[in-house]
C-alpha cells in the first residue's frame, strides 16, 4: 500500500484515499459498487454507432425530424428553478429579428442531443500483486488523484484490495470517486432508485418518458451500460406503444429515431408519420435508414426531396418488415388527399369558380 502512495507522490500527484473502515461496512458497501445486471442487452455492443451518429448528414436529418415546436421547447419545466415574470416590450422589425435569432440559439441549445456511443469495456488492469500485504487490513483502499483541472476520464484512480492486489479502479468505482471529489450537478453517488426495474416500469406506465431520459443523462455517462439499459427500455416502450410524438421537439427524439433505425424498427414510426401526414419526416427517416444500412435493398433508390411518398414506397416494397401495414397507411393517406381535393373542387364549383 505504502509503495503505491510513494510512487504517486513522486509523480507530483495530490492523492486522496478512501477506505471502508470495518468488515461489516465493507460487506455492506461491496454490492453498491457493482450495479445490477442489465435485463435488456445493449443495442450498440456489436459495432460503434458514434461515427455514424456524428456524421454531418445524419446530424442534419436528426435535427430536421426533431421539429421546432417552440411552445413545447420553452414550456414551463418542473426543475425547481425560479420562474421569471413575463416581459412585454415594443420592438422594431429589426429588433424582433434579432430576438428571434437569439431564441433560435436557445432552442438549439435545449435540443442538443445526447451522444450515442458504444458501451464501454470493463477495466481489468492489474498493476501489481503483493502477497506480503495479504491480511494487512480487511478493507480496500482507493487512491484518487484530485489534481485540479484533470478530466474525470483521465483522472488517476487505483485500488488496493485486501488480498494485496493493486489495480486500476473499475468504472463503478471511478464514477463514485469522481462524484465525491468532483461532483456533477444532478448526479448522485448512488444511482436513483427510479432506475430499478420495478420502479422504472411504474414511471413508464405514467408516461414520464422525458423525465426518465433527462434523469439518465444527468446520472450516467453515455457509454455507461446502465444508461444504455435505461434509454433502451424507454425507447422499446415508446415503440411498443407507438407514442413517439411525446418526445417530438425534445432533445431525445433524434436518439430515439437513430435507435429505431439502427435496429431496423422504423415501420411503426413510418406508419404513424403517414397517418399524421408528416411525409417529409417519414422520407427523412428512410434516408437515415439508407445511411445506417447502406447494404439495404432499396439503398440505391434515387431520393427525390420533392417526392417523399415515393421514397417511403421504395423502402416499403423492398425493405419493410411490415409491408401490409405500411401499404394500408399509404392507401388511407392517398384516399384522404383525394377526398380533400374533391371537396375543394366541389366548393369552387358551388361558388362558380
Amino acid at each position: 500500500m505504502m509503495e503505491a502512495v510513494k510512487a504517486a507522490a513522486s509523480a507530483g500527484l495530490r492523492l486522496a484515499w478512501t477506505a471502508v473502515t470495518s468488515p461489516a461496512a465493507r460487506v455492506a458497501a461491496v454490492p453498491r459498487l457493482a450495479r445490477a445486471c442489465t435485463t435488456i442487452p445493449s443495442k450498440y455492443d456489436e459495432r460503434d454507432p458514434a461515427p455514424l451518429f456524428f456524421d454531418p448528414n445524419v446530424q442534419e436529418i436528426l435535427k430536421r425530424v426533431t421539429g421546432r415546436n417552440y411552445d413545447k421547447i420553452f414550456r414551463r419545466r418542473y426543475d425547481e428553478k425560479r420562474l421569471s415574470p413575463p416581459k412585454y416590450e415594443f420592438l422594431t422589425d429589426e429588433e424582433l429579428g434579432e430576438l428571434r435569432e437569439e431564441m433560435e440559439k436557445k432552442a438549439e441549445t435545449l435540443l442538443q442531443m445526447p451522444p450515442v456511443v458504444k458501451q464501454r469495456e470493463p477495466i481489468l488492469d492489474v498493476l501489481s500483486r503483493d502477497p506480503a500485504l495479504v491480511g494487512f487490513d480487511t478493507c480496500r483502499y482507493i487512491f484518487t488523484d484530485i489534481t485540479y483541472g484533470v478530466t474525470d476520464r483521465k483522472r488517476f484512480i487505483v485500488v488496493r484490495d485486501a488480498d494485496g492486489t493493486l489495480r486500476q479502479a473499475s468504472w463503478e468505482e471511478r464514477d463514485r470517486m469522481n462524484q465525491i471529489y468532483n461532483p456533477q450537478p444532478g448526479r448522485k453517488i448512488r444511482s436513483h432508485r427510479v432506475f430499478e426495474e420495478e420502479n422504472l416500469k411504474n414511471v413508464l406506465d405514467r408516461e414520464e418518458y422525458e423525465f426518465v431520459l433527462d434523469l439518465a443523462c444527468a446520472q450516467f455517462e453515455p457509454d455507461d451500460p446502465e444508461y444504455q439499459r435505461v434509454t433502451g427500455r424507454v425507447y422499446e416502450t415508446l415503440e411498443a406503444r407507438r407514442c413517439y410524438q411525446i418526445l417530438h421537439s425534445t432533445r431525445h427524439y433524434g436518439p430515439l429515431c437513430f435507435y429505431l433505425t439502427w435496429n431496423k424498427k422504423i415501420d411503426n414510426l413510418l406508419t404513424t408519420l403517414i397517418q399524421q401526414e408528416m411525409l417529409s419526416e417519414g422520407a427523412d427517416i428512410v434516408r437515415l435508414y439508407y445511411l445506417i444500412h447502406p447494404d439495404s435493398k432499396s439503398a440505391g433508390h434515387h431520393v427525390d426531396l420533392s417526392l417523399p411518398l415515393e421514397t417511403i414506397k421504395a423502402y416499403m416494397e423492398q425493405d419493410s418488415l411490415q409491408r401490409a401495414k405500411l401499404q394500408l397507411a399509404i392507401q388511407a393517406y392517398q384516399e384522404i388527399v383525394q377526398q380533400r381535393h374533391q371537396c375543394q373542387e366541389d366548393v369552387k364549383a358551388a361558388h362558380g369558380l
